[in-house]
């Protein structure tokens, strides 16, 4: 749709698509406003009720427009996670699962040490696993951080049965 502005030098006209409702008092986006409401109030504050705008509900965007206005509203822009730090949750979970058996023998070779194999379990494991991954200044954080790709899992907090289900993954596939 074409850029809607007034001749004289006066102020523009809110632009169609552009323009958003947002509360008068709090200055956030109206809680109902919809692409549609947004549309019909620009056509309401422009003037515009002959062909297409017309056929927007114009009436609800008036009673809109007593507590709210048209203005520009920016999305929030999202967070962007660093270069090779993008991990969604599906990443993790098969992150997690590649990274096992490097941790495990971290464990075996910097925790184990010298016990019987019958008093190492997997349960001990994932306690010690959890445990290391909540301290930032922990000897597993620092080896995973110095691994560029598992450095994803450096201090993530995940509860005992996530992890129980990482392993059980490795298992049976």
């Amino acid at each position: 749709m074409g850029v809607l502005r007034l001749n004289n030098g006066m102020a523009t006209k809110p632009q169609y698509g552009e323009d958003r409702l947002v509360n008068k008092r709090t200055g956030k986006l109206a809680s109902s406003s919809t692409w549609l409401l947004d549309l019909a109030a620009c056509a309401v504050v422009g003037g515009d009720i002959k062909g297409i705008p017309a056929l927007l509900p114009q009436s609800e965007a008036q009673k809109l427009l007593v507590h709210n206005e048209l203005k520009k509203f920016n999305r929030h822009k999202s967070v962007k996670a660093d270069s090779g730090q993008e991990s969604s949750h599906a990443d993790l979970r098969v992150l997690a699962c590649k990274a096992l058996p490097t941790i495990a023998v971290f464990y075996i070779e910097n925790v184990v040490g010298n016990r019987l194999p019958s008093q190492v379990n997997k349960k001990g494991f994932r306690g010690w696993l959890l445990g290391q991954l909540a301290i930032p200044s922990s000897a597993l954080n620092t080896f995973l951080k110095n691994h560029p790709e598992f450095s994803a899992l450096a201090e993530l907090k995940r509860a005992d049965n996530w992890w129980l289900d990482r392993q059980q993954q490795r298992v049976n596939p």
